[in-house]
């Protein structure tokens, strides 16, 4: 018994005619009599009442087809099954909450796993998290806060802080690090990003803004040239740090400040964790 012979039964079975049943799956009618006929004689009994011009299931046939449905069902299950498997190994989604990981990291995985095709994209909250993996919307996300659902599982990902981007010739270039509710009197620059550490830490920049004038810029070329003036500072993160370049003309300093530090974490379901672990296993540190 084979699976094309219950496709053609269960043609058959549909159209109540064997001319039109072959039309429809594009194949000779004499190919789909004969495949019929073979499965009947396989089972030791006959499945239609046959008339010149239409059939109709007996008994047998309508139990058959029962059984007929059910194997392709699960024929078709397998192959959905194994066509996932495919992609999963050939290609994962990854979701992160900032630009900061995303950048930093996707290169690194994407050379460490050089067999598989690493997609990545940016959602805007962290309201959704467990959606966003219980509805395979991403394979995996980098986030701040951890998801809280007992089929989805959580590692520490990397850790993040704001840092100073401090000129060379600057008064505080020699510090080992600096706490800004102490200092006065700073140029302060800062270049406008989004993301959920942005957000974080966003009462804090409202502050320095407050207290130092402090200017934010979102056109980038404008905030680099602005990097040549030997009194600026900005601000830069741990993981930006990767590959943003402020120019050797420039240390970079800690700052003592709470609430300046974040851990993305690596969340994935417990059941893609095959497919997903070996990103984290394999990752260039």
């Amino acid at each position: 018994m084979e699976l094309t012979q219950l496709r053609y039964f269960r043609a058959a079975a549909e159209a109540n005619n064997f001319s039109e049943a072959a039309e429809k799956i594009h194949i000779s009618q004499p190919a789909l009599s004969l495949a019929v006929k073979k499965l009947e004689e396989e089972l030791g009994i006959p499945l239609f009442e046959r008339s010149k011009n239409k059939i109709n299931l007996n008994d047998a046939g309508r139990l058959a087809l029962t059984y007929a449905e059910a194997v392709l069902t699960k024929a078709d299950e397998m192959k959905s099954t194994f066509r996932q498997f495919v992609r999963r190994n050939d290609m994962l989604s990854l979701g992160f909450c900032d630009p900061g990981p995303m950048r930093f990291s996707v290169p690194r995985l994407q050379k460490a796993n050089p067999d598989i095709s690493i997609t990545s994209g940016l959602f805007d909250s962290e309201e959704n998290l467990e959606f966003l993996l219980l509805a395979h919307k991403y394979d995996a996300i980098v986030s701040l806060r951890r998801p809280e659902h007992e089929a989805i599982e959580t590692v520490p990902f990397a850790r993040e802080e704001l840092l100073l981007s401090v000129p060379v010739g600057h008064p505080l270039a020699s510090r080992k690090s600096v706490c800004l509710h102490h200092e006065r009197n700073l140029k302060l620059i800062n270049y406008s990003g989004d993301g959920a550490f942005v957000r974080q830490i966003k009462p804090f920049t409202e502050w320095l803004a407050g207290k130092f004038g402090m200017k934010t810029y979102d056109d980038y070329f404008v905030f680099r040239q602005l990097l040549n003036d030997n009194e600026l500072i900005c601000f830069t993160t741990k993981l930006v740090c990767n590959y943003r370049n402020d120019g050797d003309d420039r240390v970079i300093i800690p700052l003592e400040d709470e609430g300046l530090k974040a851990v993305y974490f690596f969340s994935y379901l417990k059941s893609n964790r095959k497919y997903v672990s070996p990103l984290l296993e394999r990752m260039e540190r």
